[in-house]
């Protein structure tokens, strides 16, 4: 047999293999697709330790429920047998959890044990607002803590509306107010009007502050209350604030700067200024969260065990086990499919490109920083530096120094923009960092040495069409579900490697060429 018959043996092979292996695993997936997919996933531990004195005694705490962005599974509550336990619905939304006990001068133990899945919500905020109906005048009155009529409130909410067209401008000023006031781990109760005078709150006095302020402009608002999941123990809690536009209740974080957006790892547990934890007084009490992320895949409901018991191959193992960072496993699996698109726009589309990876790796930094935002900033580096380089290169210089000069000054200018970002708090400066500089240097290159080969016309002509394939690149591998189809159907690779043989014996004209040559084309006809 010559070489090419046992080409197409092998890649039929490979081929079949795939497909078999891909086709094992498709049923029981399709079994288990969940359409939640929740980005972050937490089993979540409130361990309380407290001893008992000489009269009953009772313990409360808000407990999670589920909502449009987070969903509560396999509850399990541990307690010893002396204590009583009951579940509790609130008036509104909240549900309360309560331990009693008559047992006098004994210690005691509780865990209350859940899986938390959570998703973000990014809240789309219109100019105008709808007025509030009658069922929300509740969320307009002042209390103790939230002085919405007090005479510093009612100043300094005039002030924030001065100069406002809109309602979104009237909340956002109240947001960037609230934002700018310097926060501090208070652990003491602060009031709204406390929060201004002393100018300083953590976040329970800027939620109440927003509040007050949201109310007495007419804006139904309320304080939201739970806990920032990390993978980590603690014992803070956290609140935030809520504003009812047109009819639907929207998140604001004021001490976080999460305006109209509620990130993934918030989990929220109840509305209303109130306490997480009440006990009875004068007791031995304390408390911790204990918070451990669980590795999952977005779309399935199966459980690590069962993952593991997919038939064929996957990469979870190495998920499960730590063996390598998630990220640049991801990173690994998605090169492949990023190459094989770039070849295809090089070879078939005829696009010319600076380098058949680098539009990728671009792409990836793309993730980090935007798409807008990213693209705006790559390009104005690349020109300059491009530019800088330019000089050196009519000196004559050898590749390697020159290479040298350009990533000093690539490195210089990344430092000088991001702390002049972070100094006048001009947010896209600071992405400047999440492009690798090694990306940032070889992109410069080569856009120098095309100036000089081709001229500047050229040059930034294929920059251009650099940006168009990376542009393409990154709508393919910013599906949030890719990776982990990646991981449960590795034989992917193997189909990649089959289909890019197969786009290396296209001899076919490119898409590009027949617009060029579409005059000639009408000509023959």
């Amino acid at each position: 047999m010559n070489l090419k018959t046992n080409l197409k043996i092998s890649l039929t092979l490979i081929i079949t293999i795939a497909i078999i292996s891909i086709g094992l695993k498709v049923k029981p997936i399709l079994n288990n697709f969940d359409n939640f997919n929740p980005e972050k996933v937490y089993k979540i531990n409130y361990r309380f330790f407290f001893k008992s004195g000489d009269k009953s005694i009772s313990l409360k705490t808000y407990i999670p429920k589920n909502n449009i962005r987070q969903r509560i599974s396999r509850e399990n509550i541990k307690n010893d047998t002396t204590l009583s336990f009951v579940r509790k619905e609130e008036i509104g939304e909240n549900i309360r959890a309560i331990w009693k006990t008559n047992a006098k001068n004994t210690y005691h133990s509780v865990d209350y044990e859940f899986v938390f899945e959570g998703k973000d919500r990014n809240y789309s905020i219109p100019k105008v607002f709808n007025i509030a109906s009658g069922k929300y005048r509740k969320y307009l009155k002042p209390t103790q803590n939230i002085q919405s009529d007090h005479e510093m409130i009612n100043e300094l909410a005039a002030q924030l509306k001065q100069n406002t067209q809109t309602d979104k401008e009237v909340i956002k000023n109240i947001f960037d107010y609230v934002y700018a006031i310097p926060s501090a781990p208070i652990i003491t109760l602060t009031d709204a009007v406390t929060t201004i005078k002393q100018n300083r709150a953590s976040c329970n006095g800027k939620s109440r502050l927003f509040v007050a302020l949201s109310r007495n402009l007419g804006y139904p608002a309320r304080i939201k209350g739970g806990i920032i999941v990390e993978n980590t123990e603690k014992r803070t809690s956290h609140a935030w604030a809520e504003v009812l536009i047109n009819e639907t209740w929207v998140s604001f974080d004021a001490l976080n700067n999460h305006f109209g957006y509620l990130p993934a790892n918030y989990l929220e547990l109840y509305q209303g200024d109130k306490s997480l934890i009440t006990h009875t007084s004068g007791i031995q009490f304390d408390y911790t969260y204990k918070m451990d992320q669980i590795h999952h895949i977005s779309f399935l409901k199966m459980n690590t065990e069962e993952i593991h018991n997919l038939p064929g191959f996957s990469l979870w193992h190495l998920i499960d086990k730590n063996v390598i960072p998630l990220a640049t496993l991801h990173l690994l699996l998605l090169l492949p499919i990023g190459g094989f698109l770039v070849a295809f726009l090089r070879n078939v589309v005829g696009l010319q490109t600076f380098g058949v990876f680098l539009p990728v790796l671009i792409a990836f930094s793309l993730l980090h920083t935007g798409f807008i935002s990213g693209i705006a900033i790559f390009t104005g580096l690349i020109m300059f530096i491009g530019l800088i380089s330019y000089p050196f290169d009519k000196l004559g210089l050898l590749y390697t120094p020159k290479l040298v000069i350009s990533l000093t000054i690539m490195v210089s200018v990344i430092l000088l923009a991001t702390h002049f970002g972070i100094k006048h708090n001009i947010a896209w400066l600071t992405k400047l960092t999440f492009f690798p500089i090694i990306i940032l240097t070889i992109s410069a290159e080569r856009f120098s040495r095309s100036t000089l080969e081709d001229g500047y016309i050229k040059a930034i002509d294929k920059l251009f069409q650099t940006l168009i394939t990376t542009a393409i690149s990154y709508l393919i591998l910013s599906w949030s579900w890719l990776p982990s189809v990646l991981v449960l159907f590795p034989e992917i690779t193997f189909l990649i490697i089959a289909l890019s043989t197969l786009l290396g014996r296209y001899i076919g004209i490119r898409w590009v060429e027949l617009f060029r040559f579409k005059p000639l084309l009408k000509a023959e006809k």
